[in-house]
């Protein structure tokens, strides 16, 4: 009898025993987060991902040129160029020389700043000539500057009477302008190119309707008037050197120049403007590099 007493306490045991065993699965679990945390260690280095936007800080003129503009539109708006009709120079010349010492900016970003100042037409003479009396101390302005100024032309910022009106002043004064930059009357040859009419089949120009080489020609004889005879001429010369360039032919071989009589009328005013003979400004021209007879 004190035998069986044992038993069944065992028997007791035996069936209590399996309700442990759920509460024995919370140290196996433990060890599932553990793993999860590792990973997460493991995740720690894509922090450095933000790295990678530093190699593409060297397209100098991405976002962050873009933002420096938009900055600067902003800035223009809350602080005018041109406040009741009256151009503020000051002002002008600190947005001209932000936008100059900027080499990234691209001819969009010249439209859209000139654009947010919003200079009325009878004040756009006034500020071409503050931008390019800023720009002749500079080695680069000749070429530079009038390709700025034909694309706000073509952008229909600025009008071609306005450019006409500053050139001609500018001329009343160019003595004065070559004693800062020698070659300051380059800014006439280089303007007429970027202007020149489209010739058919070629990759440059400009293409407007209504715009034609009789258009273009009037339009440069009226911006050389106020330069004097000799200069005018080495204008002409150099518009006609820089034509062939572009050409990359002989000039009188161009188609743009063979049709009716447009080269003769140009050497013959290289002679008027020379006092000399047709063969004399063919010869002047020659020195160029220029080539008027096929």
């Amino acid at each position: 009898a004190p035998e069986a007493v044992p038993k069944a306490g065992g028997l007791v045991r035996a069936l209590t025993v399996p309700r442990p065993p759920p509460e024995d699965p919370t140290p196996a679990p433990e060890a599932v987060p553990k793993a999860p945390m590792a990973k997460a260690a493991a995740a720690k280095p894509k922090p450095p991902q933000p790295n990678s936007q530093a190699p593409s800080s060297p397209g100098a003129g991405g976002g962050s040129s873009e933002e420096d503009l938009l900055a600067l539109v902003t800035e223009i708006a809350e602080t005018p160029v041109v406040e009741d009709g009256v151009l503020n120079e000051a002002r002008l010349g600190e947005v001209l020389k932000r936008l100059w010492d900027n080499p990234a900016r691209k001819t969009k970003d010249w439209i859209a700043a000139w654009q947010a100042m919003l200079i009325p037409v009878d004040k756009q003479a006034e500020a071409l000539q503050k931008f390019l009396n800023m720009t002749f101390t500079q080695a680069e302005s000749s070429d530079r500057a009038p390709a700025i100024v034909a694309e706000l032309v073509k952008g229909h910022k600025i009008k071609m009477r306005s450019v006409e009106e500053m050139l001609v002043a500018f001329g009343n004064n160019l003595e004065g302008i070559l004693a800062l930059n020698e070659d300051a009357w380059h800014v006439y040859a280089h303007f007429m190119v970027h202007v020149f009419p489209k010739p058919n089949g070629s990759g440059w120009g400009w293409s407007r309707v209504g715009w034609s080489w009789q258009s273009w020609w009037k339009f440069t004889e009226q911006c050389i008037q106020s330069l004097e005879a000799s200069r005018s001429s080495d204008v002409l010369c150099m518009i006609l050197r820089l034509i062939q360039e572009r050409e990359g032919t002989p000039i009188a071989e161009t188609q743009a120049w063979s049709d009716g009589d447009k080269l003769q009328r140009v050497v013959g005013k290289i002679a008027e403007l020379g006092a000399c003979e047709v063969s004399e400004a063919a010869e002047k021209l020659a020195q160029h590099g220029v080539v008027v007879s096929a």
